[in-house]
């Protein structure tokens, strides 16, 4: 049961959906109408839409619909949080790596693809947290190199990762840690997306690939194919980024949060992707803010480490 949450009546607007491509990555717009119930931010990159940066290719969160548009627990979450301020929305889908620039650089109005909320990227932009996630090292089916502990059975392994995301320095951290104790450091192998880090393994060029807790439940639901082989830093928030200093976006992106949580709709999203009920940033039984409003700092993080 999850504490303090009451039901209140959601208010969602009719979005009328258009698809398009930029120079510059995929792009995807909806168009809504109607009163606002949160004042939205006066500074945005077009009047009357949120645009957003996203990756899709991070499963439940942000990916590829099979009518070639965009699906995900992001992708709801923001569509709902536009409405509420009487806003459409625009994503520019583009490489992670592309994500900060593009953002710093004033061509999205957030990061809106389960970014993980480092010391690092906090230098560069603030965070509206709102989930909790932790991480998931995926082998061949049967776990045929018997990796479990993190990171001893890493060394002398080839390990996939998504360049530019958490997995990746996590990775990097744990080289540190091998080499500390002597032993062979691991091959980090970086790779664009997720999907190219599980085919590395899937074609037998990685050991194991990481992956995000929700990430490897969806794999594991569509396929047999691989094995958990160990989960590791299973306290990680991810955010919603803002450029630094923009608290006018940061502000509305906490109260239509608020009115989210309150009215029900974020558990249902729960649910709706599978997600742990870990994942609840906003249950107050684990110790989370009960709503956006009370969001820890933005370059916090749940142990001082994180950030895919």
């Amino acid at each position: 049961m999850r504490l303090l949450k009451t039901r209140m009546a959601a208010a969602f607007l009719t979005v009328t959906m258009t698809v398009g491509l930029s120079a510059c990555g995929g792009s995807e717009a909806t168009t809504a109408g109607g009163p606002a119930e949160v004042t939205p931010p006066g500074n945005l990159v077009s009047s009357g839409t949120l645009t957003y940066g996203t990756a899709a290719t991070f499963p439940p969160f942000e990916s590829k619909s099979a009518d070639g548009g965009l699906e995900g627990f992001d992708i709801d979450m923001i569509e709902s949080l536009a409405s509420s301020m009487g806003l459409g929305t625009k994503a520019l889908d583009t490489d992670f790596d592309g994500l900060i620039p593009a953002l710093t650089g004033k061509r999205t109005d957030i990061v809106n693809s389960a970014m993980y909320m480092t010391d690092e990227r906090a230098e560069q932009v603030d965070f509206v947290p709102y989930l909790v996630i932790g991480e998931a090292l995926l082998t061949p089916r049967g776990n045929p190199k018997k990796i479990s502990r993190v990171p001893e059975d890493l060394s002398g392994r080839t390990i996939a990762v998504t360049r530019g995301a958490i997995g990746e320095t996590y990775m990097e951290e744990y080289n540190k840690e091998l080499k500390k104790k002597g032993l062979k450091q691991m091959d980090i192998m970086t790779l664009p997306s997720n999907q190219d880090a599980m085919m590395a393994v899937k074609s037998g060029r990685a050991d194991a690939f990481d992956t995000s807790t929700p990430g490897a439940a969806t794999t594991l639901a569509k396929t047999d194919d691989y094995t958990v082989a160990a989960t590791f830093k299973n306290e990680t928030k991810i955010g919603i980024a803002v450029r630094k200093g923009d608290t006018k976006t940061a502000a509305a992106l906490r109260e239509a949060l608020d009115l989210f949580v309150k009215s029900g709709d974020y558990d249902k999203l729960l649910s709706k992707y599978k997600l742990p009920d870990e994942a609840d940033y906003f249950d107050t039984g684990s110790g989370a803010p009960a709503s956006p409003s009370g969001s820890a700092p933005a370059s916090a993080s749940a142990d001082a480490t994180e950030g895919s």
